[in-house]
């Protein structure tokens, strides 16, 4: 899977919840994961977890795919 853009940060709902979307390129299929950051006490310290979620999927010839996306392959 290759990176093909990464949008920047922006704060979520609270202090420390941050977000960012990744375009990746599988094969002949654009993804749109929507990655998310945050920070958590376990009762010694804080620490920051980072999970994604596949928000968006396009076929290379797909005429849905936003035009300045399609650019970036």
């Amino acid at each position: 899977m290759t990176t093909i853009h990464t949008t920047g940060e922006w704060s979520g709902y609270g202090k420390q919840n941050y977000y960012w979307n990744v375009y990746r390129l599988e094969g002949d299929i654009v993804s749109k994961f929507k990655c998310h950051r945050f920070k958590f006490f376990d009762d010694k310290e804080s620490n920051w977890q980072q999970d994604e979620s596949l928000e968006q999927s396009w076929a290379i010839d797909d005429p849905a795919m936003p035009e300045w996306l399609r650019g970036k392959l």
